[in-house]
Formats: structure tokens, C-alpha cells, sequence
């Protein structure tokens, strides 16, 4: 991708985005309360101009028109997050699956399977495994081979919305070599729900059971793992979004709190203007690094690789100390559940642990700033 020849495009992308978000706001704590999916905004999105912007082109279109930014992008999933980290998290797992459609070796599976995108189709990702760690682009569960491709029996885990996919992008060791596809959800495909955690709970990451699966052959994806892709790019923003409505609630209840005597709001109190001032400096720094991140993306830079891991690592380590300052600040208040920090906090916390890993990233940064070992996961 590249940076919008026309600013209109980026602006109305980022409009369309605020009002899903606000739907989501709407909703997100019954959802989080209640461990559901978010399907107003799973309505919202596939009829949304945002769902494609990311392989051009609108949504039920013809595939014309060039894809937004990275930036564009990143900005849009921060924005969603705001309003529900867990369908933010959902929808970039989607994003990211649903944007490899053009690495399909066959060209007629190619178009028809962009046409269902186009329609609305949600592709779940389905790489994680029980033994894989980090490492989910190194499938450890071995295929037969079988009439017309493969055939896999094993399970997926973290599966985020993959009770409302149509598609499941997932790998399995091939003939002795990682392999990817593009698969339909089909009756050999079972979910198993077991998505009862401490944050991100509308997530409904559940485990994905393959009973003897066809791979097909032609739904083989010719990866390019080093390729630009939504998820590592963007991951940062998830936390970001986190970050700026955990600081937006905490200056909203410093400015209508009141203490006695004179009843004046606790934001004239000097601890509270320095802990919003870190926070502002926290999401800054994140920010800014999202953003040149998604600007050596956009321009071709081969250091997007590792700046995205490091704008993912400093993003969610953000997000974790804002929230926890907005909750500091918000006091008794806060822990409630009639107010959203609590949730902020606990959808922050997720980050470092989503891979790949903050002890994961510090690794990888560490070996190749020495020139020591691989610098791969």
C-alpha cells in the first residue's frame, strides 16, 4: 500500500470508522459482561466501506480503487478499539486473513474468492496451535496427503470470531513444508467454546477442531512472510485505541469529580495533572512510533519489520500504564462496572501476551541490534 493520492479518501474512511466505533461504544460492555460477540459491529463492518479499504476497492463492488494506507489503516483499528477492543482484535484478525486472498495459487479460486469477501464474507484465523507458542507461522500439525490436497485433523486455538466465519485461513506441514490455505467452514469443522478470560472477552476466541479437513489444493496460499500484513502492522494500534479511551474516561471523571471542602474537581490536584501528563507522553511516544511504522510500510522500507514489533511492544506497555493511572485516578469509582475503565484495563493487559509476546519481541530486537543468532521467532 501507499500513502492516499486523494486526503478525501483517508478522511472519509476515518469518519466511517468513528461512527462504527460509536455503535460499538454503544454495546461493548454488555458484550464484555456477558462473554458475547459483537455482532452489531460484525453488521456494521462487512457492509462498511472500512472492511475493504485494506485490498481496494468498496465493499460488494468490482475490486476497483486503491487500497488505503497503512496508516490509514492502523488509525482505523485504533479508532474501532476505542469503541471495543475485542471486535477491534476480532476484525484485525479478519483483516489480516482475508487480505492474503491474491497469494491464491489458482486464479479462478482467486476471483471467486474475492467476490465473497467483497459480499461480506468473515475469515477467521485460524493458526495458533496447543505446542506453536509465538510461532504460528510454523504449523507443527502434519497433513495427509489426499485426493485433490490434504487432509488435517487437529486443532486451532485463539481463534478470534470464528463462530461467524465463513472462511478459515490455516497451515498445517504439508509433504515436510509449512503450508497455508484458504479454507470454507464445512461440517468437518468444529468449535469448541471455551472463551472465559479476563479481558478481550467479546472476542470469542475458541478452540477450532479440524476432523479430517480437506486442504484443497487450490486454495493453497503462495506466502511471502516477510510481505506487509494488517495484523503485525497494526497490532500497535489495537493498544493505542485501548490507551486513548482509557485517558479519555480518566480526564472525564477528574473533570467532574469533586472533593470537599469547595467542592473543586480533583483535576486541580497536582498528582492527578502529572499522572494524565504521563499518559500523554506514554501515548505520544506510541503513536509516533505506529506511525513511522506505518510510513516505512507504506514507502517500501524494509525496517517496517522490525519497527512493527517494536511499536507493538511499547504500544501495549502504553496501554497497561495508562489504564492502570486511569484506574488510580478513577479510585473506587473506576473498579466499578458501571464505568469502562476497569474493562480498559483488563482488554490492555492482553497485549503483551498476544503474539507476538512482549519477552517474544525483546528477543528478536535484541538479536538482530547485536547480529547474534537468527532473528526470527
Amino acid at each position: 500500500m501507499s500513502p492516499e493520492k486523494d486526503p478525501n479518501q483517508a478522511d472519509a474512511l476515518l469518519a466511517e470508522a468513528e461512527r462504527i466505533s460509536a455503535i460499538l461504544a454503544e454495546h461493548a460492555a454488555r458484550h464484555d459482561r456477558d462473554g458475547t460477540f459483537p455482532v452489531e459491529g460484525l453488521a456494521a463492518t462487512v457492509r462498511s466501506p472500512i472492511n475493504t479499504a485494506v485490498i481496494g476497492g468498496a465493499a460488494g463492488g468490482d475490486g476497483e480503487g486503491a487500497p488505503c494506507s497503512w496508516l490509514t489503516f492502523g488509525r482505523t483499528v485504533a479508532i474501532l478499539a476505542r469503541g471495543d477492543a475485542s471486535f477491534a482484535t476480532a476484525w484485525l484478525m479478519h483483516q489480516g486473513a482475508m487480505s492474503l486472498f491474491r497469494a491464491l495459487v489458482d486464479a479462478d479460486e482467486r476471483s471467486r474468492f474475492e467476490q465473497a469477501l467483497r459480499r461480506g464474507a468473515w475469515v477467521a484465523n485460524a493458526l495458533s496451535e496447543p505446542t506453536s507458542g509465538n510461532m504460528f507461522l510454523a504449523p507443527r500439525q502434519v497433513a495427509r496427503r489426499a485426493e485433490g490436497g490434504f487432509r488435517l485433523t487437529g486443532e486451532k486455538r485463539f481463534v478470534s470470531g470464528c463462530e461467524h466465519a465463513d472462511c478459515f485461513f490455516t497451515a498445517a506441514v504439508c509433504d515436510g513444508q509449512p503450508t497455508f490455505f484458504l479454507i470454507d467452514r464445512d461440517d468437518s469443522i468444529a468449535i469448541e467454546p471455551i472463551w472465559d478470560t479476563l479481558g478481550m472477552r467479546a472476542t470469542r476466541s475458541q478452540i477450532v477442531r479440524f476432523q479430517d479437513t480437506l486442504l484443497p489444493d487450490a486454495r493453497r496460499l503462495a506466502v511471502d512472510p516477510l510481505a506487509p500484513n494488517p495484523i503485525p502492522i497494526a497490532a500497535g494500534w489495537l493498544s493505542i485505541g485501548i490507551a486513548e479511551a482509557a485517558m479519555a474516561a480518566a480526564v472525564a471523571y477528574a473533570r467532574e469529580r469533586v472533593l470537599p471542602p469547595g467542592d473543586r474537581p480533583i483535576a486541580e490536584l497536582q498528582w492527578v495533572q502529572f499522572a494524565v501528563a504521563d499518559m500523554s507522553l506514554r501515548l505520544e511516544a506510541a503513536r509516533a512510533l505506529a506511525m513511522r511504522t506505518a510510513a516505512a510500510a507504506d514507502t517500501g522500507d524494509p525496517s517496517y519489520g522490525l519497527l512493527q514489533l517494536q511499536a507493538k511492544a511499547v504500544a501495549n506497555e502504553a496501554a497497561v500504564a495508562i489504564a492502570t493511572s486511569a484506574l488510580e485516578i478513577a479510585g473506587g469509582a473506576g473498579y466499578m462496572r458501571s464505568r469502562p475503565i476497569e474493562r480498559h484495563l483488563r482488554d490492555a493487559m492482553s497485549g503483551p501476551l498476544m503474539a507476538l509476546s512482549g519477552p517474544v519481541i525483546r528477543e528478536i530486537l535484541g538479536k538482530a541490534l547485536l547480529g547474534v543468532g537468527s532473528a526470527a521467532p
